[in-house]
């Protein structure tokens, strides 16, 4: 969640942690970080999915495809894009440091 939407928050969101909430200026830290770290910690054939807020499919994706191969965009229930997937990491020097 971007930083300066944490006090428009629902009461029952605004009491979890807020280090569990703040996703810095534009609300995709968390997202960089999993995009940095996670590609070299799945096993061949594994895949990671994460849930998004809404309006953070398209950046989210954005950053995923620089370390996967395939990402895709599940929607919920109500037709809002909610869950991406990414497989396949990328085999390059960036993402694999035992090369």
């Amino acid at each position: 969640i971007p930083a300066g939407e944490l006090p428009g928050l629902q009461r029952e969101v605004r009491q979890e942690p807020a280090m569990a909430l703040c996703g810095g200026a534009d609300g995709l830290d968390f997202y960089r970080a999993i995009a940095r770290d996670w590609p070299v910690a799945l096993k061949p054939g594994g895949a990671l999915l994460v849930e998004v807020g809404d309006g953070q499919a398209t950046p989210v994706a954005a950053l995923l495809q620089a370390a996967f191969e395939t990402v895709y965009i599940t929607p919920d229930l109500n037709g809002t894009p909610r869950v991406l997937c990414a497989a396949e990491r990328r085999d390059d020097e960036a993402n694999n440091p035992e090369k």
